[in-house]
């Protein structure tokens, strides 16, 4: 937990050299050796997810996972109710777990509280103008012009997910940090297909830009525009793809 009155939070690691499995786990600092097996799975089958190997609304088969990670199934079975409490599996009666498949309401709705959330964090870094944490943001945002640049996804993905969740962090919001972990990654198997486009990808950048500056600006409205117009232009991205998906299922089953 970030106390407000002390120093910043650890600075954050950028990039894909950071096993996903951890990047995307609530606390991706703590240590593995800590974690249950069931926790260990869930982290890996989330990042599997992610990285779209899993598509949503797909089964999920507890032998085959348990075959492929060489456990019981126990431990999968287990693993699977921890994705389903974050929202990524979805747990039917007699058909067992699948990759949760989001409704276009469910992702308005998720990406007007994040905008709502990560806004109010956004506007405290503001008013605080701490200089270690606008150095930390303005790594981020060159790493990931980097990785724009370069064209590498995995790269973008990964950076776009620690800026989005250090902002929280270095604002000390522990409620808004529990929601946005959570949230954030409900999406990310929607969002990385975005990255596929660089015009995406550079609008995104654009955007990270634009946040760290209203920041070192010292303007929260600023900062809180900035970070709106982050999260209206991924949510109309997301819907677009999520569309797409919908309407390639229903030309496949007719």
């Amino acid at each position: 937990m970030i106390n407000r009155a002390s120093s910043n939070p650890q600075t954050p690691t950028f990039g894909t050299h950071v096993d996903l499995a951890r990047t995307f786990r609530t606390d991706p600092a703590e240590a593995d050796g800590m974690q249950t097996l069931p926790e260990q799975l869930s982290a890996r089958i989330m990042a599997l997810i992610i990285n779209g190997e899993f598509e949503p609304g797909q089964r999920l088969q507890e032998s085959a996972l348990a075959e492929r990670f060489e456990v019981s199934r126990g431990p999968i079975r287990e693993a699977l109710r921890i994705l389903e409490r974050e929202g990524l599996v979805t747990m039917a009666s007699r058909r067992g777990a699948s990759v949760t498949r989001l409704t276009a309401e469910r992702l308005r709705d998720i990406f007007n509280v994040r905008a709502a959330l990560m806004g109010i964090c956004a506007e405290e870094l503001a008013e605080r103008r701490d200089p270690e944490v606008q150095s930390i943001m303005d790594e981020g945002t060159r790493r990931l012009l980097a990785a724009n640049e370069a064209g590498d996804e995995e790269e973008f993905i990964a950076i776009v997910y620690q800026l989005s969740m250090y902002i929280s962090e270095a604002a000390g919001n522990e409620i808004a940090r529990s929601i946005l972990f959570s949230l954030g990654r409900q999406t990310l198997p929607l969002t990385r297909r975005l990255f596929q486009d660089e015009a995406e990808r550079l609008t995104w950048a654009g955007n990270w830009q634009a946040i760290s500056e209203a920041i070192r600006a010292g303007d929260p409205v600023r900062a809180r525009q900035a970070v709106r117009k982050l999260l209206a232009d991924i949510r109309t991205g997301v819907l677009a793809v999520q569309e797409r998906l919908e309407e390639e299922r229903r030309s496949a089953g007719s």
